[in-house]
């Protein structure tokens, strides 16, 4: 268990205990607050993420120690969902976007959270005065004994960090809404900042939803009642006492003059990156936020995903969070304590860090679905994550996407191109007939086989590594030839008539290195068939002999993605050919392909490859050094790597897949590494 991994657990366990000590305070104001943190740690937070149970501890801590502002937080809840008894809704609110049309809807237990962390906390400003009948007050003045006191809200920043498809754009925008044309400042100026216009738009077009709710008459040439709309801002009429505005801004624009506001909405500021040492979207956020300076109180609010970039100011930002929240267990509970960092307020919904590595199949589990979405059935359907997991299967862009959308995984993004095809010619055999088949039983050769089974766009290979036992035992001074790889793959029909690398293909077809397979998707039996020709001698009529073994297959090894029927196949092929079925399961072995798996087997490949005196030979196939030239090197955050493409979608790895999970059944029966369990 790793450092991380304690903490977790330590807090799951502190509030656990603690939970119940402040369930009047949070009923009092509101029952879902409860009902969202018990929630959360049940099932000893199995769908809970470190950085959400450690941010849970943190808002119980700050009621420990600041004053709360119930008044307010019910104001806010009540002016976005409006009044609700027995479950009906009443009166008053704004209409969200459903499948049922624009609807009002009570907010989640999650965003009540939210408005909680965020208006909940109040404090005590630097300066006071004394009381002069008719005095005018500001929102946050109070007068006692003759003393005119300022408590301002604490919370000036805010990270609502979600995944896509969660809500958190239209929940900011009520927020928006609300400040500006509601609670906030008379004059309130609320500036949603975002990459691009279309991505502001997003946030403007709710805000522009709630505003024809309030004045259905606003989108009138000459406005409304109340309010003006125009394509980038909302002002109210001048004829009204407010003067609040919404305006719309975007990265890479001229800034505009005169800025004065109160409230700025950093949508999608995860996506933003450096570009020369410099971020559009972070100046943008920078010069809207400094001109909040004489704003008594000032939010600064992110509603983003994770973003698909190596390094980038809000990834910064937010990793500094991360790295803040794991300090709260020094503090403890049930007693005042103060920090420099509580003016922040953070809901972070993510995998959890040790997570980066796991396979698919391991991230399909309905736990994980919730922790990384609170609102899965209301604003995603039940089988979202499921097929966004099969489609990540199918394409390694595609599995960067989900994995960064749809889990909120800042991936490495530290790809960097591996063996280049140049290191491989030297070591391919120059007899194009020399193949597997010449790898026999009798000579002292033992075969391991690796498969990576294709769904898509990707080929289907075999790939075979023959040790030579005999050549260990008779040359101990020299490892060279030990090894020998050969390849078989497959692309399919459909494939190929589509593909950018269709003439490549033909090529390799026509020299019989690649094979077709028909139609739109792969009958492993193909592949099932060849090894039988290669595993056997042949008969007079050319069928497999299964009577004369030809080969001595060890090991298959195969990644588990996507590969129930093939090795269904496979398994009752082995069962036919006599062999028991726990000898099936010593033989068929799956192979996790987390950077944990892989990191060793990279090492091993790189002694055999890129040593002094190379010890591996590669057969003729032209795909060898095709398949290395396209292959990048991914170094995760444990400093741990794995294979992936090295550019587009178009650059296939499969034999070499293959021939890592091959290289682990090798170093598996050496005991080199221990089988995963």
């Amino acid at each position: 268990m790793t450092d991380l991994q304690l903490i977790k657990r330590r807090c799951i366990g502190d509030l656990a205990a603690a939970l119940p000590r402040y369930r009047q305070r949070l009923d009092d104001i509101d029952t879902r607050l409860y009902d969202y943190c018990a929630d959360a740690i049940t099932g000893d937070g199995s769908h809970c993420n470190i950085y959400e149970a450690l941010g849970i501890r943190k808002v119980l801590r700050l009621m420990d120690s600041y004053d709360l502002d119930i008044r307010r937080v019910q104001r806010t809840l009540r002016a976005i969902e409006g009044q609700w008894e027995d479950g009906h809704h009443v009166k008053g609110g704004l209409k969200f976007s459903t499948p049922r049309g624009q609807q009002h809807v009570r907010l989640m237990p999650y965003q009540v959270w939210c408005v909680f962390g965020i208006y909940a906390f109040t404090t005590e400003a630097d300066m006071e005065r004394d009381y002069h009948e008719g005095d005018t007050l500001l929102p946050t003045e109070y007068v006692v004994d003759g003393r005119v006191w300022d408590r301002r809200r604490l919370t000036t920043d805010c990270h609502l960090f979600q995944t896509r498809k969660s809500g958190k754009t239209e929940f900011g925008a009520a927020i928006d809404f609300v400040e500006a044309c509601f609670l906030g400042d008379v004059n309130a100026q609320v500036l949603i900042c975002a990459n691009s216009r279309e991505q502001a738009k997003i946030a403007y077009k709710a805000v522009k939803a709630f505003a024809t709710q309030v004045d259905p008459t606003c989108l009138n040439r000459m406005g409304g009642k109340y309010f003006r709309l125009t394509a980038d801002e909302l002002n109210w009429q001048p004829t009204q006492p407010r003067q609040g505005e919404i305006k719309v801004m975007s990265a890479g624009g001229k800034t505009k003059d005169g800025l004065y506001a109160s409230m700025v909405h950093a949508d999608e500021h995860g996506q933003a990156a450096y570009v020369n040492g410099n971020s559009d979207m972070q100046s943008l956020v920078d010069v809207a936020s400094g001109s909040m300076g004489p704003r008594r109180e000032k939010l600064l609010l992110h509603t983003t995903t994770a973003g698909l970039v190596s390094e980038g100011p809000y990834k910064s930002q937010i990793e500094t969070v991360e790295r803040t929240l794991l300090t709260e267990l020094d503090h403890p509970l049930g007693q005042p304590c103060r920090t420099p960092d509580d003016y922040w307020f953070a809901f972070l919904l993510r995998l959890d860090p040790w997570m980066v590595d796991y396979t698919l199949e391991q991230l399909d589990d309905p736990e994980i679905f919730k922790m990384v979405n609170r609102s899965i059935g209301i604003t995603v359907q039940p089988t979202w994550y499921r097929e966004r997991l099969h489609a990540a299967s199918l394409s390694e862009d595609t599995k960067r996407e989900v994995l960064t959308k749809d889990m909120n995984l800042w991936l490495p993004g530290r790809v960097t191109r591996w063996i280049p095809a140049d290191r491989i010619r030297p070591l391919q055999d120059p007899d194009p007939t020399r193949r597997i088949d010449r790898c026999t039983y009798d000579q002292g050769w033992r075969i391991f086989v690796g498969a990576d089974f294709s769904h898509g766009h990707d080929l289907f290979s075999l790939t075979y590594l023959a040790v030579d036992y005999n050549h260990a035992q008779h040359h101990p001074d020299t490892m060279r030839g030990l090894m020998f790889a050969d390849t078989e793959s497959w692309v399919l029909e459909s494939e190929l008539n589509e593909s950018p690398n269709r003439q490549l293909y033909q090529t390799w077809i026509d020299q019989g290195w690649l094979h077709v397979a028909p139609g739109e998707t792969y009958d492993s039996m193909l592949a099932i068939s060849k090894m039988a020709e290669h595993l056997f001698y042949p008969k007079e009529d050319g069928t497999p002999d299964l009577q004369r073994m030809r080969l001595d297959i060890v090991m298959f090894l195969y990644d588990p993605a996507q590969s129930k029927s093939p090795i269904n196949n496979l398994q009752a092929w082995l069962q036919s050919l006599g062999i028991s079925g726990e000898a099936i399961r010593q033989m068929v072995i799956p192979v996790s392909q987390s950077a944990m798996s892989m990191n060793p087997i990279i090492s091993h490949l790189e002694e055999m490859i890129l040593g002094q005196e190379p010890w591996i030979t590669f057969s003729a196939s032209p795909l060898w050094p095709w398949a290395f030239g396209n292959c990048g090197v991914e170094l995760g955050r444990t400093e741990l790597r794995r294979i992936v493409k090295g550019g587009t979608i178009n650059e296939k790895i499969d034999p070499v897949a293959a021939l890592l999970d091959a290289c682990y059944g090798f170093d598996l029966s050496e005991g080199r590494i221990e089988r995963e369990r």
